[in-house]
């Protein structure tokens, strides 16, 4: 059994992960993943909308990776404080939309399970914001198992 958990700094991935430790058997295959939003906002943009800002093209770049590097740094510690918990297998850090990033993780390494937390949001959240946990489960090539808290 191959088994794909997906983890962030929130507590609700936490709890997915103490679910998943009394729940996959210990011969499994464990891939634990972050996804790490990109955080670049390309030039004459603000958050990615279209509206133009003044500022110095070279800055801006300079500030993007530098919160980029920080945002990867930290999807790092997360992988390996829940990889060594999870005694995992493999643990990465992929960048990307999240929902759509698990899914193509789950469907490349022939996972057979994929487990998440979920956040409670409300309804007019995840219609702004989307839902990661649905996706996941619409699109997942395998069974998903979504852990509330």
């Amino acid at each position: 059994m191959k088994v794909l958990i997906a983890v962030d700094d929130e507590p609700e991935s936490e709890d997915a992960m103490s679910f998943a430790q009394e729940l996959v058997p210990d011969d499994a295959a464990v891939i634990v993943v972050n996804v790490a939003r990109s955080t670049i906002t390309p030039y004459g943009t603000i958050g990615g909308l279209g509206a133009a800002y003044a500022g110095s093209p070279t800055l801006s770049a300079e500030a993007d990776l530098r919160a980029q590097e920080l945002a990867d740094q930290e999807a790092a510690q997360v992988v390996e404080r829940a990889g060594e918990a999870l005694h995992a297998d493999e643990r990465r850090v992929e960048h990307g939309d999240v929902g759509p990033t698990i899914c193509k993780v789950a469907e490349d390494e022939g996972v057979d399970l994929v487990v998440l937390g979920t956040h409670d949001r409300s309804r007019w959240s995840r219609l702004w914001f989307g839902s990661v946990s649905e996706h996941v489960v619409r699109h997942a090539p395998c069974p998903v198992l979504v852990v509330r808290r």
